[in-house]
């Protein structure tokens, strides 16, 4: 089951919500500073970010921008003390799906959660991304710095797969099911084959991506940011 995100930096607040959601049946990770948020909202582990706009070391706003221009719909709750028009706004012009302004009733906050949690089963898969490689799989498009990789069928499960890994070793067998299915009768020669051409698109696309053959392992995907 997916979490829910909590950022909040007072401590009483948010063990005040995080105990109120427990008890709900819902799995709580709490942070209480901004540092990480974007690269946590970005790992496909929540379903819902609860997001303080006043941090210690950010704010709220930029946090959701940021989020959103990492192309990641996940739904974001802002819940601050800042309740003007303008500063409603302001959240929603960031990214944010809703706005709770402090101090609030507790049922109020868990009805919108839940209709948040409702709307992340609903909505379609978050791209895939890699340095500047986006792997949008419900499209089925990839792309390198917004120019489009013209993939196969196979190719592109291939590039899937390894992306879906984040630069770990996939195995040889789990990317023969991914892109053949379980019950195929495909040899490793069959995948030698689809891994050559994959290298070869990706090699024209730029020198930054690069397919590595880890022995005994698998294959993995790196993309190596220029020095």
């Amino acid at each position: 089951m997916k979490k829910i995100l909590l950022v909040e930096d007072d401590v009483g607040i948010a063990r005040f919500i995080s105990q109120g959601l427990r008890a709900r049946g819902r799995e709580v990770h709490w942070e209480r500073v901004g540092k990480d948020v974007v690269d946590l909202a970005c790992s496909g582990d929540f379903n819902t970010v609860i997001l303080d706009l006043l941090l210690p070391d950010r704010d709220g706003l930029d946090i959701c921008a940021d989020i959103r221009a990492a192309d990641v719909g996940v739904p974001v709750l802002m819940l601050t003390a800042r309740g003007g028009l303008d500063d409603r706004l302001d959240g929603f012009a960031a990214g944010a799906d809703d706005y709770l302004r402090k101090p609030f009733a507790f049922d109020e906050l868990i009805a919108r959660v839940e209709v948040l949690v409702r709307r992340d089963r609903l909505r379609r898969p978050d791209p895939v991304r890699m340095g500047k490689l986006r792997v949008d799989v419900e499209a089925r498009v990839a792309e390198w710095d917004g120019l489009p990789i013209d993939l196969g069928r196979r190719a592109f499960a291939l590039l899937t797969a390894l992306s879906k890994a984040g630069g770990k070793v996939v195995s040889r067998e789990a990317l023969i099911d991914e892109i053949w299915g379980p019950d195929s009768d495909i040899t490793e020669n069959s995948l030698d084959v689809c891994v050559s051409t994959l290298r070869r698109k990706l090699e024209a696309v730029s020198p930054q991506i690069e397919i590595e053959t880890v022995r005994g392992q698998g294959i993995a995907l790196r993309v190596n940011e220029p020095n």
